[in-house]
């Protein structure tokens, strides 16, 4: 199925509730970036942030290492920051383990994992025990399959325990959004063949699965979807980082919506929104975040009592 309009098996989004307010409207903790010299990453998570507020959730909040909060906030500065202290080599102190877990616990999603780096189980399992609701994406998952790969002495993390603390998770509540090299690397982690599908995947970690890629494939334990979901003007950095940000952002204000369903309504909005912009630029050249300034009036074309058609 190719994406030009709202497909007829997937739920509407509902409409928003005019007398609403933030409050209403849900928190989004978004975990990510790193200062592990020589790597520095910002975009991830402040795409992310853009991707839930672009959305309509009520409040998101970064938290990033202390380093680079500022430049975060700097790229999505309507969010709220919370600062993780970090040790040498970019690993989170005690302290800061527990702070994050109080602020993942607080919200309605969290987003771990976009621009994480690597040794970071140890903030991966914090989130995984707290967090309601989860969107797992980039570095987090590759802290879960990091074992299906030779690892240096560096890395003492016990990643095996990281899975099971995710198939113990209650079901429903937690999503992955692997691209195709790290769902290859999660299915060797689960003793699959690296072409395991999203659905195998889905069954191995009991979670919802979306795995991207030309044709996005999504699955719970019992459900099942696939759709060509957008132009190649998606293939550029930082757009999976808006996707994941769009599934938390619907989900914080949606908590009766299934999981399976939320993450196929924002593969669709994520998808259109590049149709939209493809119609007026092309195939190529689009920025995350442009991407991510679509995302409201495609959201309001596509919610209940829109007109379902592209203008």
């Amino acid at each position: 199925m190719s994406l030009t309009q709202w497909p007829s098996d997937v739920p509407r989004i509902a409409a928003r509730d005019a007398s609403g307010h933030k409050g209403t409207f849900g928190r989004v903790v978004i975990v990510g970036g790193c200062t592990q010299p020589p790597l520095v990453m910002v975009g991830g998570p402040a795409l992310a942030a853009l991707g839930a507020l672009r959305s309509g959730c009520g409040l998101a909040e970064l938290a990033m290492p202390s380093s680079l909060l500022v430049a975060g906030l700097t790229i999505a500065p309507s969010a709220v920051g919370h600062a993780i202290e970090v040790e040498g080599h970019g690993v989170p102190t005690a302290r800061a383990l527990a702070a994050l877990a109080d602020r993942a616990a607080g919200a309605d999603v969290v987003v771990c994992g976009p621009g994480l780096g690597a040794k970071v189980g140890s903030i991966v399992r914090s989130i995984i025990a707290s967090a309601r609701r989860l969107v797992l994406d980039a570095d987090a998952l590759n802290a879960i399959s990091s074992d299906a790969v030779p690892q240096p002495p560096s890395v003492v993390e016990s990643e095996p325990e990281l899975r099971t603390a995710l198939r113990g998770r209650a079901p429903g509540t937690t999503v992955l959004t692997p691209h195709v090299g790290e769902a290859q690397r999660l299915a060797r982690a689960c003793g699959l063949d690296e072409t395991a599908s999203a659905a195998e995947l889905a069954q191995a970690l009991g979670a919802v699965v979306v795995l991207k890629s030309h044709e996005t494939s999504i699955a719970s334990a019992t459900q099942a979807w696939s759709v060509r979901a957008g132009t190649s003007a998606l293939a550029t950095a930082g757009s999976g980082d808006v996707l994941a940000g769009i599934i938390a952002g619907l989900w914080a204000q949606h908590h009766e919506c299934s999981a399976f369903d939320l993450a196929r309504q924002a593969v669709c909005l994520h998808g259109l929104a590049s149709v939209r912009w493809s119609a007026s630029h092309g195939s190529a050249g689009l920025l995350a975040a442009d991407l991510a300034a679509l995302l409201p009036a495609e959201l309001e074309r596509w919610r209940l009592g829109g007109a379902p058609t592209m203008r």
